[in-house]
């Protein structure tokens, strides 16, 4: 799959999940300890988090399930 929609792909789950949660991003950035700004990049697909530390602890904010 190209790097492009692989992107797109990840920023759309993240925006179904911060959905889900009923949290707003500032909220959400805050709990995951992130700014407001990059948690929103991520979920734009303008930009991908250097580690999976950021993708787990959003995710359990937004109490994912595996």
């Amino acid at each position: 799959m190209e790097a492009a929609v692989e992107i797109a792909v990840f920023a759309a789950l993240l925006r179904e999940l911060k959905e889900r949660s009923g949290l707003s991003y500032e909220s959400l950035a805050k709990r995951a300890r992130m700014s407001t700004s990059t948690l929103h990049r991520y979920c734009k697909g303008e930009g991908v988090p250097a580690d999976d530390a950021a993708v787990a602890r959003f995710a359990r904010v937004c109490k994912a399930t595996p």
